[in-house]
């Protein structure tokens, strides 16, 4: 395969995954704000961290001067200046797959651009007026229906393993963000390991990541700071766990074949990262490390992607 196509294919799966996790994100905190409500300015502060937890904090501030609903759902949703709103990833999604349609379903290619046609007539207007529940649940159902038919129909082979490779690293790093977010907020509230007053956010957390009824299933109510985020890095059988996603991810390039392809090393430094960042969320260790930790986890999530494009997009050919 070419590297421009396994390229653009792997970035398909990386804008999937991103459109989806904000998706979520906005959706959940959009309607669990009044059951967040514990002070006057906690709707704002909820924005904020919203902004946060996805990475565009800087990139906001430089094109908004006020966090509150309307302006975080622009940034988030609509906002082509952004390139990470949904609106911005579907674009990607449509334009890669625009150039890859001799490699890729049929179906999936109709699936995006009527999406897209869809999303390009929308804005926060449209949204407002028609329930922001209903829009956000129409662009889950588009982005699961794409996931769905890719599973049904692609063929197990380069163009499906690429596509995996990026939603999957995309995942652990957006479930890392998450985390990395929400263990800042608690360290600046003063109460990191003080767990009651704590079950709305940590659902609301779980919510966002759709692991409040997996979680519930191990931990029945014992809803803990320290038992969600070991769940959410190093559960093994949740999807959206960290352990997860680079477990699938390195199955996904393992399956590629490629050459001198050895990234163990990496994935292992992971799984040993993560089992850091639970002791500490389990009160062994300083609370302060914690945050260093997280910033490795996403570096190393950086370093994996930099590793696969030289790996693979940085040389002429790819070896089927």
């Amino acid at each position: 395969m070419i590297n421009r196509c396994a390229e653009l294919l792997y970035w398909v799966g990386r804008y999937v995954e991103r459109a989806e996790n904000h998706t979520r994100l906005i959706d959940v905190n959009y309607h669990m704000r009044h059951e967040l409500k514990g002070k006057e300015n906690e709707e704002t502060y909820m924005w904020e961290r919203l902004i946060t937890a996805i990475g565009d904090e800087h990139t906001f501030k430089s094109s908004h001067g006020e966090i509150n609903e309307t302006t975080v759902i622009q940034f988030l949703t609509f906002d082509r200046q952004n390139l990470n709103s949904i609106f911005s990833c579907l674009y990607q999604i449509r334009s890669n797959m625009r150039a890859l349609r001799q490699l890729l379903p049929d179906e999936l290619w109709d699936i995006v651009n009527e999406f897209y046609l869809w999303m390009d007539k929308q804005n926060i207007h449209t949204l407002t007026a028609q329930s922001p529940f209903m829009f956000y649940q129409r662009v889950r159902e588009w982005l699961s229906l794409f996931n769905g038919t890719a599973d049904s129909t692609m063929i197990r082979e380069q163009e499906w393993n690429f596509i995996q490779a990026g939603k999957y690293l995309e995942r652990a790093e957006n479930t890392v963000h998450i985390l990395q977010a929400i263990y800042t907020n608690f360290m600046k509230d003063g109460s990191l390991f003080v767990d009651h007053n704590h079950y709305n956010r940590l659902s609301v957390l779980l919510k966002s990541v759709g692991g409040f009824e997996a979680f519930r299933k191990c931990y029945a109510d014992d809803v803990t700071f320290a038992k969600v985020i070991g769940f959410m890095m190093l559960n093994a059988s949740f999807p959206r766990s960290v352990s997860f996603a680079l477990t699938s991810m390195e199955a996904n390039l393992r399956a590629i074949k490629q050459k001198d392809f050895d990234f163990s090393p990496l994935f292992h430094q992971s799984i040993v990262l993560s089992k850091e960042i639970d002791d500490i969320t389990a009160g062994v260790g300083e609370e302060s490390v914690g945050l260093e930790q997280f910033a490795e986890m996403l570096r190393l999530c950086e370093q994996l992607g930099a590793v696969v494009s030289n790996t693979f997009f940085r040389e002429e050919l790819i070896e089927a």
